[in-house]
């Protein structure tokens, strides 16, 4: 199983970066986890979006800087349909809020899924869980196991003790990092400092840390100092192009 990050930035992109969006391919299938801002146009380096190629779109949740770029997607699927003998694209998703979820569907080119706590499904060899987190929208996390070797991916979450089990002995896990401990504040929207992210790898023995969902702006080589600070293990920061195989 390989992982490419295709970006990692939030709340929105910088300069020829993009939002949210992680490139899963395993025995020849593509599944994309998150589809933030400019997502769709890295891609392209990969995948075809054209190319029907793609086999599903995992959504974490439904804030616009994970899926917004899902809108654009559909419309290159869209194309691959017309092309000749492409199904629709999966796309799993939890069902609300509402208002998110009603505009993803489009000319029947999706056919959309609804993930919860207990959803489990497979594509080709990859094995899906789900967790659901703590954020101020319906969020899941996400682990992904093929052949013996795993991938969590957080999306968005406050701290969260059950996030550990979740993440036991992943070989990499991916998860968000908005800011240092010392700038964490009142947390409204609910997201993990870096200092959380490491203690969340250190506790649950991951292989590998990946600190992703960057500010746009700054530096963020404080983040990545913080995490090792209670993190023992291999870190280093997402980037567009990272590419890891597991």
């Amino acid at each position: 199983m390989k992982l490419t990050v295709l970006g990692c930035h939030s709340p929105y992109p910088p300069v020829d970066g993009a939002g949210p969006g992680y490139l899963l391919t395993h025995a020849g299938v593509n599944v994309l986890l998150d589809c933030g801002s400019g997502v769709v146009s890295k891609l392209g380096k990969y995948v075809d979006p054209q190319s029907g190629r793609l086999a599903a779109v995992v959504l974490s949740h439904l804030h616009a800087d994970h899926f917004c770029d899902l809108l654009v997607l559909r419309y290159a699927h869209m194309v691959a349909m017309h092309k000749g003998e492409v199904a629709p694209l999966a796309v799993y998703c939890p069902d609300e809020p509402e208002t998110e979820r009603t505009v993803i569907p489009f000319r029947h080119t999706l056919a959309l899924h609804t993930i919860d706590e207990c959803s489990r499904f497979a594509l080709s060899d990859m094995k899906f869980s789900f967790y659901r987190t703590k954020h101020v929208y319906p969020c899941y996390a996400v682990r992904v196991e093929a052949r013996g070797r795993s991938l969590v991916y957080t999306g968005d979450t406050a701290w969260d003790e059950g996030l550990i089990d979740f993440a036991m002995l992943a070989d990499v896990l991916l998860v968000e990092a908005c800011f240092t401990e010392q700038k964490k504040g009142e947390n409204p929207a609910q997201h993990m400092s870096a200092r959380d992210c490491g203690a969340l790898a250190e506790h649950a023995m991951v292989g590998k840390l990946i600190l992703t969902h960057l500010p746009p702006t700054g530096d963020s080589a404080d983040l990545l100092a913080e995490a090792q600070t209670v993190f023992s293990g291999d870190a280093a920061l997402a980037f567009s192009g990272l590419a890891l195989e597991l």
